[in-house]
């Protein structure tokens, strides 16, 4: 099969999966299929959501530093990634901007994220810097 064909069958099977999957039940799912976000990008990205997670919660984020090469693919600041203090709204933004190379409303991410039940404590924390840094 040609390039061309493959394409086209990988684009209409992505139209059938995007009508199967129950947009409600997997929001952020649906996110990376609309963004068109490649595995790697999301790999990092959910990382980092656990790395915030720890520095928010003052645990141990050793067990991150695993993720060197996947982060610096993306050129995070690795000793920013890795500080002790709590995340920012500024660092996320960052993060963001250097992971999925594209922009969006990032409440829609972390809603998208906290519906799935995925690092539910970190989205709603940055959900609350997000609301005090639009007043």
């Amino acid at each position: 099969m040609d390039v061309v064909k493959e394409v086209k069958l990988l684009k209409y099977q992505m139209s059938l999966m995007k009508h199967m999957i129950n947009a409600e039940e997997h929001p952020f799912f649906m996110f990376v299929i609309d963004h068109e976000f490649e595995e790697n990008q999301v790999k990092a990205f959910l990382n980092m959501l656990g790395m915030f997670s720890c520095r928010i919660k003052g645990e141990d984020i050793s067990t991150f530093y695993q993720n060197d090469q996947l982060f610096s693919q993306f050129n995070l600041p690795l000793d920013k990634l890795y500080a002790s203090e709590q995340p920012t709204l500024e660092e996320l933004k960052s993060v963001v901007a250097k992971i999925f190379y594209q922009e969006f409303k990032l409440e829609y991410l972390l809603c998208s994220l906290k519906k799935q039940c995925i690092q539910m404590e970190v989205c709603d924390f940055l959900l609350q810097r997000l609301k005090i840094d639009l007043k």
